[in-house]
């Protein structure tokens, strides 16, 4: 990897590190205010919705001033605010002031997120994606845990935590800023078909569906912050499944997006197992284990989609919005579901079942094969068969055909770039052909 990825996987870090454990400072905060159920709407609700239309104004105005959004200066201007409100947020004895400055807070975030996954999309090569951002959001799970150790596990509700997100925040701005220097100016291109409209509306709703039925299976209510639960141990945990998800959807996005429907199973193993004090941790940490699943290709898929062209950019964070949007819903449905197991586990089955059927259709259209013209089909299975190809190899080899290098072919396929060399290699050793030049003359000359 490009020195570029380590610096934005870093940028990632940081920023995932100071917002979220920010986020767990002003809901510990809301909790001396309010009760567990008011929390819940105020952040995991609202906020998350306040959350999600950051992002969207980030993302429109990516789409019509890139050349402001875009620009060192806006995501300078917008840290500047994070440290203000947070400050205020940690430092307000007014509730009513107090919350208005946490609702800031999540829409500064929102704003935040969507700098970070622009930035994925356009200098992270689409075959270290995954790992950029699924280690990076590992590496902030387990910072948040560990900021919160200090004076027995009560720093992230003092005070006192401020100048430390001050200065996590002058350091992401610092590492950003060494990122933009180490940036070629050409931005990542990918020669494939984007999905049209439509495509993308229903993968939109996809993932608010995924993240619906997911939060409802297992929604974290605030009142299980207890002594029994630590919420950044917990998160710990996170990291786990966010760093397997990285490599998965890296190796192949079909494996990621397999796992992430097998995943919704456990919203139901959730179902037997909560509500048993002795299993409420098991339910938490195993929650945040499978989430990073959901969290890591919800951002690549749509991540990728705005790699195509600079036209589509302003698409890269639209996954984590849909996820968002899905968690502000769900947890919303967990509260007005609440202790109506049935009538809770029968909604969501039923989204479960429309989440898969959805899911396959868009499947479909993400990952089906390349077309190939009737000719050009019947010459490729004459060599096929000539050569005793597998599937895989006679997809990379109609790709070797046309022209496309192995970093297109990996996107094209959604595989790494580690995979498509190993798959070229077996082709021209099944064929007796020296390099890929060679190749295309062989088939040419087969196929004549």
């Amino acid at each position: 990897m490009k020195k570029q990825t380590y610096l934005y996987c870093a940028v990632i870090s940081l920023s995932f590190l100071w917002t979220g454990s920010a986020y767990l400072s002003v809901v510990y905060r809301l909790m001396a205010h309010y009760t567990p159920n008011q929390v819940d709407i105020y952040q995991m609700v609202w906020g998350y919705l306040l959350q999600a239309a950051g992002i969207f104004v980030f993302a429109l105005g990516v789409k019509k001033r890139p050349e402001i959004f875009r620009n060192n200066l806006f995501f300078t201007v917008v840290l500047i605010i994070e440290a203000i409100v947070i400050s205020v947020a940690i430092l307000s004895s007014t509730p009513v002031v107090f919350l208005c400055f946490s609702f800031a807070m999540n829409l500064a975030h929102g704003l935040v997120a969507g700098w970070y996954l622009t930035q994925l999309s356009a200098f992270v090569p689409q075959q270290y994606r995954g790992r950029v951002f699924g280690f990076g959001y590992a590496v902030g799970s387990v910072g948040s845990w560990v900021l919160s150790l200090p004076f027995q596990g009560q720093f992230l509700r003092m005070e006192g935590i401020i100048p430390v997100y001050i200065i996590l925040i002058a350091l992401t701005w610092f590492v950003n800023m060494k990122a933009t220097a180490e940036t070629s100016d050409t931005e990542n291109a990918i020669s494939s078909e984007s999905l049209n409209s439509k495509g993308k509306i229903v993968l939109f709703a996809v993932i608010i569906l995924m993240t619906i039925t997911k939060t409802l299976g297992f929604y974290f209510p605030a009142a299980d912050i207890s002594e029994v639960i630590s919420v950044e141990f917990s998160r710990a945990f996170y990291a786990a499944g966010l760093v397997i998800a990285g490599i998965v959807n890296d190796k192949n996005r079909r494996y990621g997006a397999v796992c992430c429907i097998a995943a919704l199973v456990f919203s139901f193993i959730s179902y037997a197992l909560y509500g048993q004090v002795e299993y409420t941790l098991i339910v938490w940490i195993l929650g945040y284990v499978f989430f990073g699943f959901f969290s890591v290709y919800r951002v690549v898929v749509f991540s990728d989609i705005a790699a195509q062209k600079p036209s589509l950019l302003y698409l890269a964070a639209f996954g984590l919005t849909a996820g968002r949007i899905g968690d502000a819903l769900g947890t919303w449905g967990g509260i007005l579901l609440s202790g109506k197991t049935i009538l809770l586990l029968s909604v969501t089955s039923g989204m479960f079942v429309i989440v898969v059927l959805l899911f396959f259709a868009a499947y479909n259209k993400i990952y089906a094969p390349v077309v190939i013209e009737n000719d050009m089909e019947r010459r490729l299975e004459q060599f096929y068969l000539e050569y005793a190809l597998t599937t895989r190899e006679r997809e990379v080899l109609s790709l070797v055909i046309g022209g496309q290098s192995n970093i297109e072919i990996s996107s094209a396929l959604f595989v790494s770039e580690s995979t498509v060399k190993f798959h070229v290699g077996n082709i021209l050793k099944k064929s007796g052909c020296t390099n890929r030049t060679s190749l295309t003359i062989l088939f040419n000359e087969k196929s004549k």
